[in-house]
Formats: structure tokens, C-alpha cells, sequence
């Protein structure tokens, strides 16, 4: 019987799962596969899981090298549910022969929408708007005029699957795009309708910018003072893809001295956000807690894929969207 667990994370607080039973069907309905749900306060995968389970379906718990360090390891493939995959170890995954999956294809669009949301939330001033109502100050709106977007330039950090989604989107809204990604040509950005820039210059031509690149040694910290000091004044900064690409204290220094107009963070670098985090009290900062893009169809397409990525290598089918 092929053993696979499922993260806890994954059930509501009616513990059912948070992407609808349809896609969980696909392994239930499977006589060889056997499924458990892990424990709901499980941080790390440690040794007793990965010698109990031959797939584990994984949300946010880590996996380390020493969850697979015993000889009696029987974990063979990690599924990632979602597309980032730092939470993994890579190396010492693939040393034990371990398969790491993720799923691309499932958050390209609901992320790219995430992302617009954040532009647009943030260029119709939405949130103090919404707070003028609330407060009985109707009569102020004059003081909250909104900023157009269709002479503005878009500046986006990452043009891998999500970023060319977003600029696809984008093309219909922004008079210019601008994308820093250093392994796409400039041919190939220009035929998804960007001009590739340094990241430097993006900062400095850019009105809106959304950082969507994947964090490792190169991109963590990369967004830092330098970067927040050669922004425009009037421009605003979003992150949707891992919390520590940018130096969260640059950001918030850069806030108070008033160096750029404001920020959307769907991550930050250390998840949950503490209460006492000084970007709580900037009322141009969005906050969301790394849930913007999920929806019923989001989180449906990604437990589909994520699963799928087990059943085959149970089958011995290709292994799709493998990242080791």
C-alpha cells in the first residue's frame, strides 16, 4: 500500500479540506493509496513522517535534511502545495533520491490577479476610502484623488511564469512595462510586451512595482535601501512572492522618510506578521496574510495538480512540474 500524508495546514476550522473534496477524491478513490492527515501543529517534517509516508502532500511545514537523514526514510516524492519551494531542501531531497514537486500552473493566473488587485487597491486609494465612509467623513474625498494608470509604468521583478501572466494582464492598463529578469532575453520580454531594464532602472522609471521572482542566495535581500532611494517618490512597491527579497527594515525606514508613497506586502519575512511590526502602522501599506490569491478555483486547481504529481509516479507516468 503506497502511504501518503497530507498536510494539516490544509483543513479548515471545520477540518475539511480548504480545497474542496473533488480533488481529494482522485486519491481516495484509488484502492493502492492509503491517506492521512498529518497533525494541524506540525512546523517541520521530522523522521517519524518520512519513515511512515511514501508521498507527502506538503503546505507549509519545512522539509529539512534532517527529516530524511534515518535509514529507514520511505518517503519518495514531496508534492509542494503552490509554486515556491524554499521551504524544501532541495540538495538533500535529491541526495536521497527524494522527487520535489510544485505547481506552476495552478497559481499562474490567481497570483497575476492577486498582484493587480494590489495596483488597483492601491491607485484608487480603496482602503481610505472605504475608511471615509466608515468614519462619517464623506465630505473629504477631495483630499484622496486616486491615480490613473493609463500613462504610468509598470515595473515587474521576476518575468517567470506568474510575471508573464501579470504582464499579459498588465498590457490593457499601463502605458510602458518594465521587467528585471536576468535569464530572460530582451527579445523574448519584448515579445511578451516588456522592456527587460537593469534593476536599478526599474526603480527609477517605474510608477508600480510588483516583485514576482523566487527567493534564493541571489534575490534574498535584494530589495534594499539602494533600490527604495532611486524609486520615485510617488511610486508604490508590492510583493507576492517570497517575504525576504526585500529587506524589511530598508522598507519601513524608507517609509518614514517618505521615499516612496507606499507598498502591498502579501509576504513578509517572518510569517504570521508580529503584532508589533512597525509596518502595522502605515496607513499607505496593504497587508495580507500570504492569502491574496487564494479562491475556490485557486486552491482546487493546486491540490488537482499537487496530486496529480503523486498519483503519477504512482503510475509510473511522467512526473510533471519536478523542481530537482
Amino acid at each position: 500500500m503506497f502511504k501518503v500524508g497530507i498536510s494539516g495546514d490544509l483543513l479548515n476550522s471545520r477540518d475539511e479540506p480548504c480545497f474542496g473534496m473533488e480533488p481529494l477524491n482522485l486519491l481516495k478513490n484509488r484502492e493502492d493509496i492509503e491517506l492521512s492527515w498529518m497533525d494541524k501543529s506540525i512546523i517541520e517534517l521530522d523522521t517519524e513522517m518520512t519513515s511512515k509516508f511514501d508521498a507527502i502532500l506538503l503546505n507549509l511545514p519545512k522539509a529539512n535534511a534532517n527529516c530524511v537523514s534515518n535509514s529507514n526514510c520511505k518517503l519518495k516524492i514531496i508534492s509542494r502545495f503552490g509554486v515556491g519551494f524554499d521551504s524544501v531542501d532541495i540538495d538533500a531531497m535529491k541526495k536521497k533520491n527524494i522527487i520535489v514537486t510544485n505547481t506552476p500552473n495552478a497559481v499562474r493566473r490567481p497570483v497575476a490577479v492577486a498582484a493587480l488587485t494590489m495596483i488597483f487597491a492601491s491607485a484608487g486609494r480603496l482602503l481610505q476610502k472605504d475608511y471615509l465612509v466608515r468614519s462619517g467623513n464623506w465630505n473629504d474625498r477631495t483630499n484622496f484623488m486616486g491615480i490613473g494608470l493609463s500613462r504610468k509604468t509598470l515595473g515587474v521583478i521576476g518575468a517567470g511564469s506568474i510575471g508573464t501572466e501579470t504582464i499579459e494582464l498588465s498590457k490593457p492598463f499601463f502605458k510602458n512595462i518594465l521587467a528585471y529578469d536576468p535569464f530572460k532575453s530582451e527579445k523574448l520580454l519584448s515579445e511578451i510586451g516588456a522592456t527587460k531594464v537593469d534593476l536599478i532602472e526599474l526603480a527609477i522609471k517605474s510608477d508600480f512595482i510588483v516583485i514576482l521572482c523566487n527567493l534564493d542566495r541571489n534575490t534574498k535581500g535584494m530589495i534594499k535601501s539602494e533600490f527604495f532611494s532611486n524609486m520615485k517618490k510617488n511610486a508604490y512597491i508590492f510583493n507576492l512572492s517570497r517575504g525576504p527579497v526585500i529587506n524589511e527594515s530598508h522598507l519601513e525606514t524608507a517609509l518614514e522618510a517618505k521615499e516612496i508613497a507606499g507598498a502591498g506586502l502579501d509576504v513578509t519575512e517572518k510569517e504570521p506578521l508580529s503584532t508589533d511590526s512597525k509596518l502595522l502602522k502605515y496607513e499607505n501599506v496593504i497587508l495580507t496574510p500570504h492569502a491574496l490569491c487564494w479562491t475556490d478555483e485557486c486552491f482546487n486547481d493546486i491540490a488537482t495538480e499537487a496530486i496529480n504529481s503523486i498519483i503519477n509516479y504512482v503510475d509510473k507516468k511522467p512526473i510533471l512540474n519536478q523542481v530537482n
